[in-house]
């Protein structure tokens, strides 16, 4: 123990330990729910949400999402099973190699091969492209125009691009930086757009008609949809959120700010333990990246971490920094305390 094998599940861990491993932003939540007092909110209950849900979700959030991206949208269980849909629809489409970059989540590997993919571990030879941005686990984001170039390209040479948003949110980039539309889709996590992983609701923007059929027969193949209970909670939020936009905006700015604390208290972890980049607040995303120092003891501090080498990169952790600055400190503290 302390660090994990595999980002399967959510790990058993003794009472006393401390949970850096799975990527849930708990401060973000805590926001949304102290802005939009959720916890009083009471869900509607219309007659056919205990029927099974149309394939491409819920129809009054489907259009909600439609109107917001202005092209076709399907609901998935989360961001997770929008991959696998989208790596069948790939593999519908005949494509054999999907190009990444490294260092890539952990379970994208596994993921691609279980649909019938190769994974590569860069863009040459591939004839189908992921790109996560920002990058799950080193915050990697390019400059926009150097991604709209990327996107172009790909399109020029008519290589499918999926544009994993998971991160693609004020929450984990300034509010200036673009929020543009990218490749043939683009795949959101509610889990990490507003901290609520236990809705299991992510959503695909299908600007390729193609991928569109594919994805619906996934969908319709695998599960029959969504729970309409889960829906009909995030599109009464999400109006809620619309409608009060000044609250919105404070969500997005109080969560984007807790992210940039996190970032500046990780940074008193002793070099010797973790080395942290000095500019890491200049670093989209929720996770810190780091080079494992050769004081680290992982077991002793009880912490739990990701193993870089899951990653494609040996030698380097993943760490959570979606929490409260209390905790954030509590975490320095314990990993400092072994040395």
């Amino acid at each position: 123990m302390g660090m994990s094998d595999f980002l399967l599940a959510k790990p058993q861990l003794p009472p006393d330990w401390l949970d850096c491993s799975v990527g849930e932003p708990h401060i973000v939540r805590d926001i949304l729910l102290n802005i939009f007092d959720v916890q009083k909110y009471e869900l509607p209950q219309p007659e056919h949400c205990w029927e099974y849900p149309v394939p491409t979700g819920y129809q009054p959030l489907v259009k909600l999402l439609e109107d917001k991206h202005q092209a076709p949208v399907i609901i998935t269980n989360g961001a997770k099973q929008a991959l696998g849909a989208s790596f069948h629809a790939l593999r519908r489409m005949g494509k054999k190699k999907l190009g990444m970059r490294t260092p890539y989540w952990a379970l994208i590997p596994p993921l691609v091969k279980m649909h019938g993919l190769e994974p590569l571990t860069s863009y040459v030879d591939s004839d189908c492209n992921l790109l996560l941005l920002p990058n799950n686990p080193d915050g990697f984001s390019s400059r926009p125009d150097a991604v709209q170039e990327f996107a172009n390209n790909c399109k020029e040479r008519e290589i499918p691009l999926i544009h994993d948003a998971a991160y693609y949110t004020h929450t984990y980039l300034p509010s200036d930086h673009p929020l543009d539309s990218v490749g043939d889709i683009q795949i959101y996590s509610i889990s990490k757009m507003l901290g609520l992983s236990g809705l299991r609701i992510g959503y695909v923007v299908c600007k390729n008609v193609e991928f569109y059929k594919y994805i619906q027969e996934y969908m319709e193949a695998m599960t029959v949809g969504v729970s309409v209970v889960s829906q009909i909670f995030l599109y009464d939020l999400m109006n809620l959120m619309r409608c009060h936009r000044a609250d919105n905006k404070k969500f997005l700015q109080q969560s984007y700010q807790s992210l940039q604390d996190s970032k500046r208290i990780v940074k008193q972890i002793d070099p010797e333990i973790l080395e942290v980049n000095s500019d890491l607040e200049s670093t989209p995303g929720m996770f810190g990246w780091f080079k494992v120092g050769s004081k680290a003891n992982f077991q002793e501090s009880k912490i739990n971490l990701i193993d870089g080498a899951l990653f494609g990169v040996p030698g380097m952790v993943r760490i959570n920094l979606g929490f409260s600055a209390e905790k954030m400190e509590e975490i320095v503290r314990r990993l400092n305390s072994v040395k």
